[in-house]
């Protein structure tokens, strides 16, 4: 299970149009992890209590800019806009220097997921965690899913070569798979056998017109005009196990 390292990275986070609340609460923080330093980004509506825990990792390497200082209000255009809502948190999980697709599979990278939730747990009792993995962060976000605080899986344009290579993780979760059918940022080794071992959630073009980039900000793999529809799916499987079998 190989892909090209994509610098997607967050472009996931293109406009849409989502409702903000008055009540979000957002902060950057580090935590230290076995001696090694892990920058979060951690965001709630703080309307209502946390019942679900959304782990997000990021495509390309894994890093993200978390410098950059935070709006009080969520843009729509943000990861804040599109998964956090009441009741739902979101935990955008950084990769300092940059994470290879071997690491994101090693043993070793397994027990560093399973010390984050350790680690946060406590700030949320009683909450669902739920693994959301763009582009090569569908790796990670496999990886999360062999863990047992772990009940559900989103792999969104994952760019897997074999779906099949799923079951070597050990997925315990339910899963969630969403691609969109114009999608190019995948390695040339990629076919069409996950449909095959999931029931994908395929993204129509719908008119949609895209750049050029197959990677890019405007191209299909970051679901570009239709992030919006893609994050209500998501926020709707979590709450009712259920899917369409096309967007839109």
């Amino acid at each position: 299970m190989r892909a090209p390292a994509y610098v997607a990275g967050l472009v996931f986070c293109a406009s849409v149009a989502q409702p903000t609340w008055a009540a979000l609460q957002s902060r950057v923080e580090t935590l230290q992890l076995d001696g090694r330093p892990q920058p979060l980004l951690i965001a709630q509506d703080d309307a209502a209590p946390v019942t679900r825990v959304l782990l997000y990792f990021p495509g390309g390497d894994g890093r993200v800019d978390l410098s950059a200082p935070l709006p009080a209000t969520a843009s729509p255009d943000s990861l804040r806009g599109l998964w956090v809502r009441p009741g739902t948190a979101l935990v955008v999980v950084d990769a300092p220097g940059g994470v290879s697709l071997a690491e994101r599979e090693s043993p070793a990278y397994r027990e560093r997921l399973q010390a984050l939730i350790t680690a946060l747990a406590p700030r949320f009792p009683g909450a669902r965690w739920a693994a959301l993995g763009f582009s090569n962060g569908a790796v990670s976000a496999a990886v999360a899913g062999s863990l047992p605080e772990v009940d559900a899986v989103v792999m969104l344009g994952g760019v897997f070569r074999r779906y099949s290579d799923l079951a070597s993780f050990d997925l315990k979760a339910r899963l969630l798979v969403i691609h969109h059918e114009a999608d190019r940022c995948v390695p040339p080794e990629f076919d069409e056998s996950f449909r095959l071992f999931v029931k994908p959630v395929i993204v129509r073009r719908a008119g949609q017109a895209y750049g050029e980039a197959p990677c890019g900000a405007g191209s299909a793999h970051v679901f570009a005009g239709q992030r919006d529809r893609v994050a209500t799916a998501v926020h709707e499987w979590l709450a009712t196990g259920r899917a369409p079998s096309r967007l839109p």
